[in-house]
């Protein structure tokens, strides 16, 4: 697929390749299970930078370059998926017009994480007699299912160092909040409502597991803030019921994890809070996600937290970036890689208050600087 107008790849300038590439990956509708359109075009335009190229069987695509003698390998990390465009009427720009207007690239996934996937092609395409090797992975299904893709990436290709693109504003994120969700059930015993003391109403026990675990301290960091523990659905059984008893009640919590929280200190946690209370069961489920392959990505619904472990690396990165350090309160495919103690960053074009939202838009001039940024990253981390 050829952008009408686009500029032949291997004449076109970095500044103005990058807002091409960015512009027609754009233009294609990816949400998650559905980015194989997308995918195809990434792969093309791998082929036509020089990029050894390949897609896994849940089709998340993989560019490779080898340098010209011995070294570490850095992979760069960005999602194809997007969120769904759910209201299309309330935008002022065409969801998939890649429009520019005002300085900035309009559209949906243009900040999260489009742009981040044009600039690290550029910059690592445009990398020359550099030591070790350089991948560009473009996952899948980061939206639905945080990690899972990429986790898979590496277990077929491990590396040295892992730069994750999310929108930081070209900040050097450090440290990362997780996330999990959890299933508390509450399990009763049907009646007839007029004659409820012959039943046992789970939906009773349900708010009083609810009431203690709203009391329940949460755990702070200094420099990611307070975690999280917020009921965000609850259903009953027999449901709809006109005079049943409810025999089961259902809740399920998003939790923000802080680094070092696991998926047993979570439940344990939330077990001695509910400590007492009887016919209640508490679990992290798995998660599902069909790719565009066909394939089925599975995981448990529990996305560590973490923090740089290796300040030596990261203090070289944040000298040669002449940017502060970030913290990031929101979960990203750079969980699975710093759940392998590897050296893990994250870094890209646009702010988290850009992504999501009606009128998704980038700015041109921090599209620019990204292929500066990540080409400045890939020399600090390959020694170059």
């Amino acid at each position: 697929m050829m952008v009408p107008g686009m500029t032949t790849l291997p004449n076109a300038s970095a500044s103005s390749l990058v807002v091409e590439l960015c512009r027609e990956f754009v233009r294609i509708p990816s949400p998650s299970g559905g980015e194989g359109a997308l995918a195809a075009v990434v792969a093309t335009r791998m082929g036509e930078l020089g990029f050894a190229v390949e897609t896994d069987r849940y089709g998340s695509v993989l560019g490779t370059r080898r340098g010209s003698r011995p070294g570490p390998t850095v992979l760069l990390d960005a999602h194809l998926d997007t969120v769904p465009v759910t209201r299309p009427e309330a935008w002022t720009q065409d969801p998939y017009g890649a429009a520019i207007h005002e300085g900035r690239l309009w559209g949906r996934g243009a900040a999260d994480t489009k742009g981040s996937i044009a600039a690290m092609l550029c910059a690592a395409a445009a990398m020359t007699d550099f030591p070790g090797t350089v991948r560009v992975s473009a996952s899948v299904c980061e939206e639905d299912l945080t990690a899972a893709a990429l986790s898979h990436v590496l277990d077929r290709h491990p590396a040295d160092v892992v730069l994750v693109g999310e929108p930081t504003s070209l900040s050097l994120g450090v440290a990362q909040k997780g996330r999990a969700g959890v299933l508390l059930e509450a399990a009763g015993r049907s009646a007839h409502t007029s004659r409820p003391e012959l039943g046992d109403n789970a939906v009773y026990k349900l708010m009083e597991a609810i009431t203690r675990l709203r009391a329940l301290p949460l755990p702070t960091d200094p420099e990611l803030g307070r975690g999280v523990c917020e009921l965000i659905e609850i259903s009953s059984e027999p449901m709809p019921s006109r005079g049943m008893v409810p025999h089961l009640a259902t809740a399920r919590l998003a939790l923000r994890l802080l680094p070092g929280e696991t998926a047993a200190s979570v439940l344990d946690r939330i077990t001695r809070a509910l400590a007492g209370l009887e016919g209640l069961t508490l679990r992290i489920p798995e998660v599902r996600q069909t790719c565009h392959t066909g394939a089925e990505l599975i995981q448990q619904d529990c996305i560590l937290g973490w923090r740089c472990q290796h300040p030596e690396l990261r203090d070289r990165l944040l000298a040669a970036l002449g940017t502060p350090a970030f913290a990031a309160p929101y979960t990203t495919n750079a969980s699975a890689a710093a759940a392998r103690g590897l050296p893990t960053f994250l870094l890209g074009p646009g702010a988290i208050e850009q992504a999501h939202i009606v009128d998704e838009w980038v700015a041109l001039d921090q599209l620019t600087a990204a292929v500066t940024a990540y080409q400045t990253a890939l020399r600090v981390c390959l020694g170059a």
